[in-house]
């Protein structure tokens, strides 16, 4: 009985022992997606980024936002609650919209140059994976560790580009691209060590004046086809840098899911 009770009341501590930390929630659950034990984890790694990058992350959750546009929601919510820590508050912030079905990233200080655009990509597709399957944890646990990855290359000077994002993709094709290089050579080199010529003319196995054509016609082959390919506009999510109505500059993106 009491290893049941100690079970039960296990995310319950652990969330009281890692709020402290801050001075305020960092998990505004509104919309209540959240069970004690999945709010419990998701401040731990919440806690790891502040303390190891001094780096703010909040989640918000609610049912409904009213006639504000998710941009200006997220931007003010984190303007007027004062997150982000250090002198340019830097952190970012998910905002989740249940009844609208709409995301959003705000990022601030120099979370809004770690996000580029790869990174950016990187976390929408990662967090709406979760979301389209209402798996709210794991978009949630996506956002965070996605993260954590950014901060951590961040700190070692680098960033999350098309380069580091297709890093496997770039290595396999130099590969592939060597390779193709090296059997161009070697066919070179097998080629100048054959010394026999082959004919490409009949003349000189044709008796003369044996072969004579009486009828000559012009057959039509085939044809070739150009195709352009039309350019479509797409729809945009919003993503860029922008000064909210606070006059703090945010950056982020979002759409729905």
């Amino acid at each position: 009985m009491k290893i049941k009770i100690f079970k039960l009341s296990l995310p319950v501590l652990i969330l009281f022992a890692v709020a402290p930390v801050f001075s305020q929630e960092r998990i505004i659950d509104k919309a209540g997606l959240l069970t004690a034990q999945e709010k419990a984890n998701l401040m731990t790694l919440i806690t790891s980024a502040a303390a190891n990058y001094n780096f703010d992350l909040v989640i918000v959750t609610e049912k409904n936002i009213g006639s504000s546009a998710p941009r200006e929601y997220a931007d003010n919510f984190f303007d007027k609650n004062r997150y982000g820590l250090g002198q340019n508050r830097d952190g970012a912030l998910f905002l989740l919209v249940t009844d609208s079905r709409d995301y959003w990233f705000s990022t601030s200080g120099r979370g809004v140059n770690i996000l580029t655009s790869a990174a950016s990509n990187r976390l929408e597709s990662g967090v709406l994976k979760n979301l389209r399957e209402n798996d709210f944890n794991g978009a949630f646990q996506s956002f965070l560790l996605d993260w954590e990855n950014f901060l951590a290359l961040n700190a070692n000077g680098r960033s999350y580009n098309l380069f580091y994002q297709y890093n496997i993709l770039l290595v396999s094709i130099a590969w592939i691209i060597a390779f193709a290089i090296g059997l161009i050579v070697v066919q070179i080199w097998k080629m100048g060590m054959n010394t026999a010529l082959p004919q490409t003319q009949a003349a000189a196995y044709v008796v003369p004046g044996s072969l004579a054509f009486k009828e000559k016609r012009d057959s039509f082959l085939y044809s070739t086809v150009s195709k352009v390919k039309r350019e479509t506009q797409t729809s945009s999510s919003g993503k860029g840098v922008h000064v909210g109505s606070s006059g703090s500059r945010h950056g982020g993106g979002g759409g729905k899911y």
